[in-house]
């Protein structure tokens, strides 16, 4: 099995709702294309298998899904 990770920013606008959605090989990438850090940015790493397409599908569909 080849496990690997993606990363997904998510930072929601409040005063617009306007959410926006950026992925990224490595968590740093993400940081430098957003530096400035608030309560409405979030880093999510998502973890699938990359020689199963649908193993990666499912990772990204189920991102959103937040495990306490």
């Amino acid at each position: 099995m080849a496990d690997r990770v993606i990363y997904k920013l998510t930072e929601y606008n409040s005063s617009t709702d306007e959410e926006k959605i950026i992925y990224g090989y490595t968590k740093q990438s993400l940081e430098d294309e957003m530096p400035t850090v608030s309560e409405d940015q979030e880093i999510v790493e998502i973890n699938f298998n990359a020689n199963d397409m649908e193993s990666l599908c499912n990772a990204l569909n189920n991102s959103d899904v937040i495990e306490d």
